[in-house]
C-alpha cells in the first residue's frame, strides 16, 4: 500500500501503486489451491494448502494487517501441518481448561 504522504507529492504515482496493490495483493488467485480453516478476527485467516508441494501445510494470511501471506510456524519454529497445528491448539485449549478460574 502506498504511503499517504506520496499522495501529496505525486498523486498519479500513488494511484498507480494503489491500483497495483488492489490487483495483486488482494487478488483471489493468490490463495488458489488452499482453503481457509480458521478465522482469527479482522479478516486474518489460516489457510490449509490442498494442492501442490505445500499440500497439508498451513499458511497465515495477514493481508488485512499488511503483513502478507507466510507459512505458519509451530511454537517450536517448525512448519505447521494440519495435524501438528491441531495437536498444538488442542493441548493449549486443554491446558487453559484446567486452569483455576
Amino acid at each position: 500500500m502506498p504511503p499517504d504522504e506520496l499522495l501529496k507529492r505525486d498523486e498519479a504515482y500513488f494511484r498507480r501503486l494503489d491500483e497495483f496493490d488492489d490487483n495483486y495483493y488482494w487478488h483471489a488467485s493468490l490463495m488458489d489451491g488452499a482453503i481457509p480453516i480458521c478465522h482469527e478476527g479482522c479478516a486474518l485467516r489460516i489457510w490449509l494448502v490442498v494442492t501442490g508441494a505445500q499440500a497439508g501445510h498451513l499458511w497465515q494470511d495477514g493481508r488485512s494487517d499488511r503483513t502478507g501471506v507466510k507459512p505458519l510456524r509451530l511454537l517450536n519454529g517448525g512448519a505447521a501441518t494440519f495435524s501438528l497445528w491441531y495437536d498444538e491448539w488442542l493441548e493449549e485449549a486443554l491446558r487453559e481448561a484446567r486452569l483455576p478460574r
